[in-house]
This record gives structure tokens, C-alpha cells and sequence, in this order.
């Protein structure tokens, strides 16, 4: 789970950054990159080879501010980061709004907000701010990571206030008129949909448990046009209930026609799902 990822591994944890297979070149943040200023230039220096070496048909925009955010990012290493980024860009000309599912401290958040600031798109994020919900039977302890020795023990878990998330939008300037912050567990949310996203052409789910991310998938797919494209966070991590929702949806969605594509990272790059919309 991503949150709970960041409070336990605190800030000693290597950032391990994907390059992409082209080049095999990883950034790693150890203590001797513990100067900010020397590790936001090889940040800056990784992006700018990364276009380069990569060529993509959609480069990564330069942006100021973004070192800043990643450097900043609870739970969500480099690596993921700049998955969400390219998603982000790869999805610019596909209709629709983007969407954060589990916001926790707003880290992502401000990161997403900072991505789509000069474009006309608009941010649904979507949390309980009460915790994790109750598990289910498909939510098994996979990565015990708070040592609770049970999953039920995990509800509650990282309650954040939602006053921290608007900080967080309003420090990267994200208009207030251009985001919707939809409070609630989704399974109740779902079922009004009050100021719903009618089209989504981006999101990042990080729900952790199986029920909510299976509601979530089987909303967007309602939603989302071919190439709009989804990320799936703690995939195979903490809980089995991630992997097992992605893993059905797919298997759904794909028993006639291969309607989502699935892209499965190397573990050492980060734990998460990426799904694209073909038809």
C-alpha cells in the first residue's frame, strides 16, 4: 500500500527510477544523494536523458516544479511517478477528466494537479479521509508492513485531513474551480455519482484493498474512451486484494476482445499495474 509504504521505510529508502528497457538505467537516491540540490539536478538530468534516449512520440514536458514534487512524494517512488507523468501525457488528447482514487496526504495529488495546470482538464479525487475501509476474503496479508499480523487489523489505517490536500493543490496553484474532492467510501459514492467525471482519460487508483479497486475499474471502464489509460498502485503488494481486482477485470474485459492492454513492471521498479484502453 503506498501510503503505508512511505511510513515505514521513513526516508532511508533507496529511489529506484525507471528508465525503460531501452537503456537499463536506473537513478538510485542513497544517503550520499542526500544533498536536495545535487539530487534534483540528476533528476533533472535523468528527464532530459530520458526523452532524448527513448525518443517517445509524446516527450515529458519540462516543468519546474515537478523535482520538487517527486522529491516530495510519500509512497510513491520516482519510478511510478514518472508513469504517471508520461500516462498523463500520453492521454493529453484523449477526452476526459483525471482522476486520483485514494489521495492519502495529497502528495500525488499535487504532483497530478502540476502535470494538468495549463491544460483545460479537470481532477476528481476521491478518499474517505476515514481510513481504509473493512477487507474482504480477497484482501489477503500479503507485505505486513505496520507488523499487525492481521489484515482486518489494517481498517482505519490512514486517516488523513482533507485540509492537507487542499494545501497541497493550492501550493502548486491548481484553480479550486477545476477540482472535485468526492468524500466518501467509493462503494457509497458510486451509487449517487453526485458531480462524477462523465468522461475519464486518466487514474491513478490507489484504493489498496480488492472491493473498492474492482468498483473503480468496472466505473472507469464506463467512462473512459480507447487510449485513456489507468495505473493500479501496490500491485502483488500488501494486500493480494490489488492484484486479484486487476487480474479479473482484465480476464473480464478481454474474454472476447483485447479491450485493455496490461503492463507489469519489474518488481524492483515499484509495485503497480498499468492499464490501457483499446476499445
Amino acid at each position: 500500500m503506498a501510503k503505508i509504504r512511505s511510513f515505514v521505510k521513513k526516508y532511508a529508502d533507496s529511489i529506484n527510477y525507471l528508465m525503460a528497457s531501452k537503456t537499463g538505467y536506473r537513478l538510485m537516491k542513497h544517503q550520499r544523494f542526500a544533498n536536495e540540490r545535487i539530487f534534483l539536478g540528476l533528476l533533472n538530468g535523468y528527464e532530459q536523458m530520458l526523452n532524448e534516449t527513448i525518443a517517445y512520440e509524446h516527450p515529458i514536458p519540462e516543468n519546474s516544479v515537478r523535482p520538487q514534487l517527486i522529491q516530495r512524494l510519500q509512497g510513491t517512488d520516482p519510478s511510478e511517478a514518472y508513469f504517471i507523468i508520461k500516462g498523463i501525457v500520453d492521454t493529453a488528447k484523449v477526452e476526459g477528466d483525471i482522476c486520483e482514487f485514494g489521495v492519502a496526504q495529497g502528495e500525488t495529488s499535487a504532483l497530478i494537479a502540476n502535470e494538468i495546470v495549463a491544460s483545460t482538464k479537470n481532477l476528481h479525487l476521491f478518499d474517505s479521509f476515514e481510513g481504509l475501509p473493512q477487507p474482504t476474503h480477497k484482501d489477503q496479508l500479503k507485505d505486513d508492513i505496520f507488523g499487525l499480523e492481521s489484515m482486518d487489523a489494517y481498517a482505519g489505517m490512514i486517516a488523513v485531513p482533507i485540509d492537507l490536500v487542499l494545501a497541497r493543490l493550492k501550493a502548486v496553484g491548481f484553480p479550486a474551480s477545476r477540482y472535485v474532492i468526492h468524500k466518501g467510501y467509493f462503494e457509497n459514492l458510486v451509487g449517487e455519482k453526485e458531480n462524477f467525471p462523465t468522461e475519464v482519460s486518466f487514474a491513478f487508483v490507489d484504493f489498496d484493498f480488492y472491493e473498492p479497486i474492482k468498483l473503480v475499474l468496472n466505473f472507469l471502464d464506463t467512462v473512459a474512451p480507447a487510449g485513456a489509460q489507468f495505473i493500479v498502485d501496490d500491485y502483488d503488494f500488501f494486500s493480494t486484494g490489488a492484484k486479484t481486482a486487476v487480474d479479473e477485470f482484465i480476464a473480464e474485459q478481454n474474454a472476447e476482445a483485447e479491450r485493455y492492454s496490461l503492463f507489469i513492471p519489474n518488481p524492483r521498479y515499484g509495485y503497480f499495474a498499468v492499464l490501457r484502453k483499446n476499445a
